[in-house]
C-alpha cells in the first residue's frame, strides 16, 4: 500500500529507580523478567478488577526510561502506581513539553526506516528500539498493522513534516477509519476502567506464565474458565450510530458503541457486545429518535 503518515498527541512519563521494571514486572500484565536495553515493549495497567487503566509503552535505554501512553492519562497513570510504590526504589514523572506519536503506514517499514534515517532495523521480534536524536526515538510496532513510529517532541513535527513531504498526510477522519477497520482499541474509547483487556483482542500483551500482578486474580480466571464477559467487535451500519449508543438484540440489551464514524459513504466502529449474545443470527440495532438503526457485526475476531 501506498505510504502516509498520521500525527497525534502522546503521554510521556519519565521513570528511573534501581526497582522500576521489577515493579512494572509485579504491577503490569506483560512479562518484564528478561527486558534488555534498546527494547521497548507495550504492557496494560489494570485495576485491582482487572480494568484497563491504559496500554503504555516501556522504553528502556540504558540511561533513561520512559513509558509513553495514550494523551492525558500520565496523572492518572502516576496516581494509580504511586499507591503501590512503599520500599521500591522508584521515580515518577510527567515529562516537561509536549510530545507526538507519528506512526508512518508501511508494507516496508526497514527500507522506510533506512531511507529516512539510515537506521537498520532489526528482527521486530526483538522489539528495538533506536535513538534519532537526543530526545525522538523511532520503532517498528505490528499492534494490529505494520508500521514505523516516531515519538518526539512537539517542536520537531515540523521537521519530520518536511521529511515525509512525498507521503500522504491521512486526515483525523482517514485515520479513524483505518483504526477501526483494524480493529486497534485506543484512548479513552476503549482502554478505560470498563473494559478488560482480553475483551480488546490483545492477550499478546499479557502473560500467563508469570508471577502476580495488580488485577491478575481476575484475568487468569476468564483465560482459565474461557469466558470472557464481553468482546470488541467492528460494526457497520447504512443508516447510523454514534460513540455511546447502546445496542440491542432483539428486546435485550447486548452491548455499546465506543467508536464510530461515517467515512466512505459508510458508518463504522467498535463496539463490545456481551459473549452471550453475539451470535451469528443475531439481530442488532441502535434505538436512535427517527426509528431504529440497523447494525451489521462485521467481525467477532478480534486478535
Amino acid at each position: 500500500m501506498p505510504v502516509s503518515y498520521f500525527i497525534n498527541k502522546s503521554g510521556l512519563i519519565n521513570a528511573s529507580g534501581a526497582d522500576l521494571t521489577d515493579f512494572i514486572n509485579r504491577m503490569s500484565t506483560n512479562d518484564f523478567r528478561n527486558f534488555p536495553a534498546g527494547e521497548f515493549k507495550y504492557t496494560f495497567l489494570t485495576s485491582d478488577k482487572g480494568r484497563i487503566i491504559d496500554l503504555i509503552n516501556f522504553v528502556n535505554f540504558s540511561d533513561a526510561k520512559y513509558f509513553f501512553c495514550t494523551d492525558g492519562y500520565e496523572n492518572k497513570i502516576i496516581s494509580h502506581l504511586n499507591k503501590y510504590i512503599i520500599m521500591d526504589d522508584v521515580s515518577l514523572s510527567k515529562a516537561e513539553g509536549e510530545y507526538s506519536l507519528i506512526t508512518i503506514f508501511t508494507d516496508e517499514p526497514a527500507a522506510v526506516s533506512k531511507e529516512l534515517f539510515n537506521i537498520e532495523l532489526e528482527d521486530i521480534k526483538k522489539n528495538k528500539v533506536y535513538r534519532i536524536n537526543e530526545k525522538d526515538i523511532l520503532f517498528q510496532d505490528d499492534v494490529k498493522f505494520p508500521a514505523l513510529k516516531i515519538l518526539c517532541a512537539d517542536e520537531h513535527v515540523d521537521v519530520y513534516r518536511k521529511l515525509l513531504k512525498e507521503y500522504k498526510l491521512l486526515s483525523s477522519e482517514e485515520y479513524e477509519y483505518i483504526r477501526i477497520n483494524a480493529m486497534l482499541p485506543e484512548g479513552v474509547n476503549e482502554l478505560n476502567e470498563e473494559i478488560n483487556p482480553m475483551e480488546c483482542g490483545l492477550e499478546k500483551y499479557i502473560s500467563f506464565a508469570k508471577g502476580c500482578y495488580i488485577g491478575q486474580e481476575v484475568i487468569a480466571r476468564i483465560e482459565s474458565q474461557g469466558k470472557i464477559p464481553k468482546q470488541m467487535v467492528l460494526i457497520t451500519s447504512e443508516t447510523g450510530f454514534e460513540k455511546g449508543d447502546k445496542i440491542f438484540n432483539g428486546e435485550k440489551e447486548a452491548g455499546f458503541v465506543t467508536s464510530a464514524i461515517f467515512y466512505d459513504n459508510k458508518y463504522s466502529g467498535l463496539a463490545f457486545i456481551r459473549s452471550a449474545e453475539l451470535t451469528e443470527s443475531g439481530n442488532y440495532f441502535v434505538k436512535k429518535n427517527d426509528g431504529n438503526s440497523e447494525v451489521k457485526i462485521n467481525s467477532k475476531e478480534n486478535k
